[in-house]
């Protein structure tokens, strides 16, 4: 990516808007070079891909650290923080999976009349969240937190996510050790995710009980993008007293189809998904 030090700028602009216009690009240079990179980054990586003074992006990313959008991790690096990923998502409401969501989201609210909802992989932060929502005809007596990061570990929603993510993902999620967020109970063991994961993709979605929300059940399943990678999830929840083993199948059917229909649409070529 090439830097910004050596900006033109049009005729007649004053020194001050020539200034500002150089640290908005640096800035959204910076930004983007986050995004679209790995978990963390050096600022010896960044200076070499950007073509800045280390003195200069010490300076940017001090001011970013302070904005809330990126966070200092270990051995002097530097990483995007959970509320630079929310806006991401936000953003990307107008446009791309969202868009192509809505009337996925609220058909099978209507054909279920559970609420349905649209789950979307935040893959720097390794977490999730809702973004899309279609209410049952018969409201669900707890809380659905929307545009909030969730973890990955817990959950219908997450863990679906989990199970078409790839090894390294999923050993960076469980070293976290995130407790439950409802009961406060230890992690799983390595083994014993693994082995759940390896049910959820054999069966094709996922499915909990009380592990988010007290009384809830959750179905989700993927949706994957033109990448062939995973990008959120279809899921339904609904108060246990609404819930019967007979209602599974029914509803798991459905949600694989209407994501699979929504991973059609989004690009996906059926049979070559592949991990982050």
């Amino acid at each position: 990516m090439a830097g910004t030090d050596n900006l033109v700028y049009a005729p007649g602009d004053s020194d001050d808007g020539a200034v500002a216009a150089s640290v908005v690009s640096r800035v959204a240079d910076i930004l983007r070079a986050f995004a679209e990179g790995g978990d963390s980054v050096s600022i010896k990586d960044l200076s070499k891909q950007l073509a800045l003074a280390p003195s200069t992006l010490h300076r940017l990313l001090d001011q970013l650290v302070t904005a809330g959008l990126i966070e200092r991790s270990a051995r002097r690096r530097y990483r995007v923080s959970g509320e630079f990923s929310r806006i991401g998502a936000l953003a990307a409401r107008k446009a791309g999976v969202l868009r192509l969501a809505r009337p996925v989201v609220q058909e099978v609210a209507r054909e279920t009349t559970e609420t349905c909802m649209l789950g979307m992989l935040l893959p720097q932060t390794l977490t999730m969240m809702f973004v899309e929502k279609a209410p049952a005809s018969a409201p669900v007596p707890y809380q659905i937190r929307m545009h909030h990061s969730r973890s990955l570990l817990w959950g219908a929603t997450g863990l679906c996510l989990l199970a078409w993510l790839g090894r390294e993902a999923v050993e960076r999620v469980l070293r976290r050790g995130e407790l439950s967020p409802l009961d406060g109970r230890d992690p799983p063991s390595s083994i014993e995710l693994a082995e759940r994961l390896a049910r959820i993709r054999a069966q094709g979605y996922a499915l909990t009980r009380g592990e988010q929300t007290q009384n809830a059940v959750g179905i989700a399943a993927p949706v994957f993008g033109a990448d062939q990678m995973i990008v959120g999830d279809l899921c339904i929840t609904l108060p246990q007293s609404r819930f019967s083993e007979a209602h599974q199948a029914r509803l798991a059917s459905l949600l694989m189809q209407r994501a699979a229909a929504l991973s059609r649409l989004n690009g996906y070529l059926p049979g070559h998904a592949h991990p982050i």
